[in-house]
């Protein structure tokens, strides 16, 4: 049985195949008729037709008849992602997505411990996941195309998403809902594991961030006293702020900003000097750090692993 992102797939292509057959023969009807009737050919003004009951006919009834076609390709490609979901079976973990601008968070309610990641989904894979999707502030849309459909994040309402990943790897999406000045920045990066590899990735997530030593600990006396602590949150420390990524196990995941910059110390840097330049209207301000608080604000959260 295909996975529903090749059911997708698969319906992409016929109704690819059928539009450019489509496009084929209108333009080929426009050139036979700029060639036939072209001045040279026709003798003073052209002829003047109007109304002809075949012709309008066809034109009418060959459209009916393709979207006739489409239609009944269409429902049987949603039978066949419901059969899918059914069988691989009830899901075996829930977890909440909800978007931000512009950025995603993720809960894993199931789990124990208090697991909250952002921007970078982590999920079993041969194992069916239920997405309950919702928005934080306006409309988005949970678009990871190898997984799947995408789905609309409205606010106040919950949706639902099925993902299934029949093998290990790290699927890109993205919102797929135009969501203000940065949309374009609002990237996910699904990555499927092992069960073995997933379960001790939660493990990792549910503790609370290591107690740091030397420059990382001055940097946590930096990020505590300053606007930081304001937006975000760190486990273990008096930081619990939810306006912006929770950032307890920051070093752990491969971006920074929703996909804005690779997550390593050169980036994390030119982002925490300023946000602004990389991700403009985002609600992360640039904060007046000195050379040595900034070097020490780097340490500490290159050390949230």
């Amino acid at each position: 049985m295909r996975t529903s992102a090749e059911a997708i797939g698969g319906l992409a292509l016929v109704v690819g195949a059928i539009a450019f057959l489509i496009f084929i023969g209108v333009e080929a009807a426009l050139l036979y008729s700029a060639w036939r009737y072209r001045a040279s050919r026709v003798a003073g003004p052209a002829p003047q037709i109007h109304g002809n009951t075949r012709l309008e006919i066809a034109w009418t009834a060959i459209p009916l008849v393709v979207l006739a076609v489409v239609f009944v390709l269409m429902v049987g490609t949603m039978r066949e992602i419901g059969a899918t979901a059914s069988a691989n079976g009830p899901a075996a973990m829930r977890i909440v997505a909800r978007g931000h601008q512009w950025w995603w968070e993720f809960r894993y309610p199931d789990a124990s411990g208090e697991i909250v990641t952002a921007n970078e989904l982590h999920i079993p894979s041969n194992t069916a996941v239920d997405l309950e999707l919702v928005a934080a502030d306006v409309v988005h849309s949970f678009w990871v195309p190898e997984l799947g459909g995408k789905t609309d994040m409205i606010p106040g309402k919950t949706n639902h998403l099925r993902l299934y990943a029949d093998h290990a790897g790290v699927y890109r999406g993205q919102c797929a809902e135009f969501c203000g000045i940065e949309h374009a920045w609002m990237r996910i990066s699904v990555v499927a594991e092992s069960a073995g590899d997933f379960q001790r990735w939660l493990a990792g997530q549910a503790a609370a961030r290591a107690a740091p030593g030397g420059t990382a600990a001055e940097g946590e006396r930096v990020f505590l006293q300053n606007v930081c602590a304001s937006c975000h949150a760190v486990r273990g420390t008096d930081a619990k702020a939810v306006a912006g990524p929770d950032l307890t196990h920051l070093a752990s995941r491969r971006t920074l900003a929703a996909g804005v910059l690779p997550n390593d110390t050169a980036s994390l840097r030119a982002w925490l000097f300023d946000p602004q330049r990389y991700k403009p209207g985002s609600l992360m301000p640039r904060v007046p750090l000195s050379d040595a608080d900034l070097d020490a604000l780097v340490s500490y959260l290159g050390s949230l692993r």
